[in-house]
């Protein structure tokens, strides 16, 4: 009998190099997430807190409310006129005062706060000095919270004064309790965005609940309790013996 030699397998040089590419790659992608989402230190976390309060300000006091209020009105108007409310933007371009006017109602102002940038600067603060993630996500996140925000601020507004409109509820109950009530629910969807969009944006707040509160470490016995904790048994033994 002629020994048959063992089967030999034939390897693809081309295969094994995507395959071991691939591997790298997954591999380099598995570090570069570890090192993201490694715990900050405490001055770290002091920095991003120091940069977040001053990028919220100037997101927020730097824009003229009255550039950041003609887009809205200008939109707000079109909704409203094309949902049975004739309306028209009207701009005092003396006081820096922007309306959207019913025709043959009543005007209403559009102010700072009703283009959402208190909420817009507040997220930018939030987001952008984070020191987990990268510049394209926390940019992405911000450009959708600002799209979102100023849609859904647009919609408040139609909606409040359609309800004036068709005096379904004064002024002051359309605005304000219903202000306060979409921007609670509006908030908390944002949130849930920025979790989704940057790893690591919960993480950073748990990291400073972590130093804040540290978890409390088991104490372990010192000798004295140790002695005490044998001597019984050991004069119990010696009374046996």
């Amino acid at each position: 009998m002629k020994a048959t030699p063992p089967a030999t397998r034939t390897v693809n040089p081309i295969t094994t190099d995507k395959t071991t590419i691939a591997r790298d790659e997954e591999t380099r992608e598995a570090e570069e997430d570890s090192e993201d989402m490694e715990r900050p230190t405490p001055r770290a976390l002091v920095l991003y807190l120091c940069i977040a309060v001053i990028v919220t300000l100037l997101v927020y006091f730097l824009p003229q409310p009255f550039i950041l209020a003609i887009p809205t009105a200008y939109v707000s108007a079109i909704l409203l006129t094309w949902i049975g409310v004739p309306s028209v933007i009207t701009v005092d371009w003396l006081h820096g005062a922007v309306y959207v006017a019913v025709i043959g109602f009543q005007q209403f102002q559009i102010v700072r706060e009703c283009t959402g940038i208190q909420v817009i600067a507040v997220f930018a603060g939030l987001i952008l000095p984070l020191p987990r993630g990268t510049w394209p996500r926390k940019i992405l996140a911000v450009i959708v919270v600002t799209i979102m925000l100023f849609v859904a601020n647009v919609l408040r507004v139609v909606y409040e004064i359609w309800l004036v409109y068709l005096g379904i509820l004064p002024w002051e109950l359309a605005h304000y309790p219903m202000s306060f009530v979409l921007g609670v629910v509006g908030v908390f969807i944002l949130c849930i965005v920025a979790i989704v969009l940057v790893p690591g944006f919960i993480e950073t707040f748990e990291d400073m609940i972590y130093y804040l509160f540290p978890p409390k470490s088991k104490e372990t016995p010192n000798s004295e309790e140790v002695n005490q904790r044998l001597r019984p048994t050991n004069v119990q033994s010696i009374q046996e013996a």
